[in-house]
């Protein structure tokens, strides 16, 4: 599907300082998500990471997927998870829901879809080995504005709040209504 520079980094590919994670946007062709699934989860146990997937036209951008791998992890740390597993512990802050029938609509599905990928602990081995089942591609510079109305609908976020903080800021407002998720445990 592409060659292994594509896998190896270039524009968009960005660490978390504490090197605990790593997070990639990217393209993908899903015939069947489980035997997507399976895929991934087998290269996942050959290189020792986990791999989550997040269906990046439900999301706010980077910041949101960083920030769902992060709650997940350190809710893990603590003993407090939700969900039966990381991946899923993503979902769950990725959504700012606490059902899994809701926040399994942001992993993946069947088709083409732009998604965010998370790894934990990032592997360059590992990224090598989704080489085939995804295609990597540049960040979103800034979030479609297409995106927006099915963000404010999905988060709960009206007019007023988008017109007092701008557009540009609606990251923010889904990070902030996700990270209630700690709140709601």
């Amino acid at each position: 599907m592409q060659g292994h520079e594509a896998v190896a980094g270039g524009p968009g590919t960005m660490q978390n300082p504490d090197q605990e994670y790593e997070v990639r946007m990217a393209r993908m062709e899903i015939a069947s998500v489980p035997g997507h699934l399976a895929e991934l989860r087998d290269a996942a146990e050959r290189t020792g990471v986990r791999i989550i997937c997040m269906n990046a036209e439900m999301m706010a951008g980077r910041r949101h997927a960083e920030e769902a791998i992060r709650q997940a992890l350190h809710a893990e740390e603590e003993g407090s998870m939700t969900a039966r597993s990381l991946e899923m512990e993503v979902l769950l802050y990725a959504s700012g829901q606490r059902q899994t029938s809701i926040a399994m609509g942001f992993g993946l599905h069947e088709g083409a879809m732009l998604a965010w990928i998370g790894m934990v602990p990032p592997s360059e081995e590992a990224w090598a080995k989704i080489g085939q089942l995804i295609l990597p591609c540049p960040d979103e510079t800034e979030l479609p504005a297409e995106r927006i109305p099915a963000l404010q609908k999905l988060y709960s976020i009206t007019d007023e709040e988008i017109g007092t903080v701008g557009r540009e800021r609606i990251a923010d407002l889904v990070i902030e209504r996700t990270a209630l998720l700690n709140i709601l445990k």
